[in-house]
């Protein structure tokens, strides 16, 4: 059984690409989710959720970088780990199936540059 996850944030780094053994793009990115919490003093928590994408998909990711506001969905992923410092750690990755730009518009009605 596979999680499939929708979400919708902003990137937190630059995305990197790369071409697998095989010929097909891949991309990498992360990205900073916004969710609700009533324990927070401002009403809000982050959720940084990895996001890896293949194919046309990767392509797309790939033209956008830091800050860009982005949607995706696809199938979520869970990894946990011990640090070096003997700590459990917990990761969240989303293999993509779509990837969607929610640039937004900005005073004037201009669109964000690339």
């Amino acid at each position: 059984m596979a999680a499939h996850i929708a979400t919708h944030g902003r990137l937190v780094a630059d995305v990197q690409t790369k071409i697998t053994s095989n010929g097909h793009s891949m991309a990498f990115g992360r990205m900073a989710v916004p969710l609700p919490c009533h324990g927070a003093d401002d009403g809000q928590s982050t959720f940084w959720l990895a996001v890896t994408a293949f194919g046309k998909q990767a392509d797309f990711l790939a033209k956008h970088s830091k800050g860009d506001l982005i949607s995706v969905s696809g199938t979520m992923n869970i990894s946990q780990w011990t640090g070096g410092d003997g700590q459990m750690n917990t990761g969240y990755q989303v293999l993509a199936d779509s990837v969607i730009s929610a640039r937004t518009v900005r005073g004037g009605g201009k669109h964000q540059s690339q």
